[in-house]
């Protein structure tokens, strides 16, 4: 009987431990899931930069933004709408620039800038007045591109051109 009443202590003992465990992961994953992610978006916009100045294939930009798994849904429809309509006003010029750097030009390279809650600026590594407002969203516990340029990036957070 006394054996018993050991192991059950022990077992108890062991079964705390095991729950502290785990609520001290759960926190540090609450934790870094609560603060944003710029790596994800920098990532983003620099492998954009590399299909526009890279070797230009068959595959649209669009398209290409279609097939990344680090972008919301949202900046895809938004994306998608602001083209449409940019083409439907004037079919023969559409847009005039690029929605996603919101600029005619681009850089080779960003660099972060500054970060503001789920918003960030980037500049280009080597053209430094040429600056970028990217936004991130949290999405089933993983940070995604949810804004660039003029897509999903409020009037008031877009860099001045």
């Amino acid at each position: 009987m006394r054996n018993l009443a050991i192991l059950t202590l022990v077992l108890t003992m062991l079964s705390c431990q095991t729950n502290d465990s785990k609520n001290e992961s759960s926190e540090a994953t609450k934790t870094q899931q609560s603060e944003p992610n710029f790596e994800v978006a920098l990532k983003f916009i620099n492998d954009y930069l590399d299909f526009l100045n890279g070797p230009k294939s068959e595959l649209a930009y669009v398209d290409w933004v279609d097939q990344r798994n680090d972008v919301t849904l949202g900046f895809k429809n938004e994306l998608k709408r602001v083209l449409e309509e940019a083409e439907r006003s004037d079919p023969e010029y559409g847009l005039g620039f690029d929605p996603i750097l919101d600029a005619q030009d681009n850089p080779n390279e960003f660099v972060l800038d500054t970060a503001d809650s789920e918003y960030m600026t980037v500049k280009a590594k080597d053209w430094p007045g040429f600056k970028l407002t990217l936004k991130v969203k949290l999405v089933n516990t993983k940070w995604l591109v949810d804004g660039a340029g003029i897509i999903n990036i409020p009037e008031n957070k877009r860099i001045e051109r």
